[in-house]
């Protein structure tokens, strides 16, 4: 199918035409984990210790961000995993003592990485079940989830209502059409959008636009840190995994390499340092903690 893309209200970009729920649904539950190569999502089949402990950390930052911003021990807390995908968060959050619970479309990935956590977690038509849900909680986490679906404003609105009157929403996305992405296709360092991949990602936030969005549907920015800026890797010929598919391997390697040692130092201090990169509109992904505006 070809695709093309329209500009809504800050620069947010939408694919056009849009699948509809029924075609989503069906991809997710049948396709997405199990024909992932490492390429089409963030997924893969086959993951080495170095990618697991990554894994580890990915979950260990937004554990931090939430130690951070909430003023409860983590056995007070209850946490929604949104799309909770291969379950690694789930497991994290659990360790914490606090009350975990698992969301997604296909039971697959948990099945396969964290079987353990598969009684905490439930499975089936994600919006169906927020609309169910009968319990609040005080925090909701949803990791690259946002830029897959159809309506991303009700999805907001969901979660909206099942958080706590002082509940807080943890929401990753890429980081896309950046400065430095657009600085990159200026230079000539690319030569596409490589970032637009429909029919998986929908709609496409960053780091500037992502504030009045929320604004518009009423969550605050109370705070926002990035990842690891492997982007910055299409900056040099040697290391550009875009006009050089072969460096794509060993940039995904060398970001994880340099991850897990800043990480050896403290989460605090990584969650600082990926706060600041938030602020520089740099980080492949980046995470804002939303505040509901009553």
């Amino acid at each position: 199918m070809s695709y093309s893309k329209k500009l809504l209200a800050h620069n947010i970009v939408q694919v056009e035409p849009l699948p509809n729920e029924q075609e989503l649904a069906d991809y997710y539950a049948n396709a997405y984990y199990q024909e992932s190569d490492g390429k089409k999502s963030t997924y893969d089949v086959v993951y080495t210790d170095k990618e697991l402990a990554y894994k580890k950390l990915e979950a260990d930052l937004i554990l931090e961000g939430i130690k951070d911003n909430t003023n409860k021990p983590f056995s007070d807390l209850s946490i929604l995993d949104l799309g909770c995908g291969e379950g690694f968060f789930v497991k994290e959050a659990a360790r914490t003592g606090a009350r975990v619970k698992g969301v997604d479309f296909s039971s697959f990935g948990v099945e396969k990485w964290n079987p353990e956590v598969f009684d905490i977690c439930a499975f089936g038509n994600v919006y169906s079940h927020l609309d169910q849900e009968s319990e609040r909680y005080d925090v909701c986490v949803l990791r690259n989830v946002l830029e897959h679906v159809i309506d991303p404003d009700a999805l907001l609105a969901q979660i909206k209502a099942v958080l706590k009157d002082n509940g807080l929403a943890f929401v990753t996305v890429p980081n896309d059409y950046s400065a430095l992405q657009r600085r990159a296709s200026d230079l000539k360092y690319i030569d596409r959008e490589f970032w637009f991949a429909p029919p998986d990602h929908l709609h496409y936030f960053n780091t500037k636009n992502i504030g009045p969005y929320m604004n518009e549907n009423n969550f605050d920015v109370i705070d926002m840190f990035s990842s690891f800026p492997v982007d910055f890797f299409l900056y040099h010929d040697g290391s550009n995994y875009i006009a050089h598919p072969e460096n794509g391997k060993g940039a995904h390697f060398a970001r994880i390499e340099i991850d897990l040692l800043m990480a050896e130092e403290g989460m605090d201090k990584l969650l600082r340092l990926y706060r600041s990169m938030a602020d520089c509109g740099v980080g492949r992904d980046f995470t804002v903690v939303l505040k509901p505006v009553c």
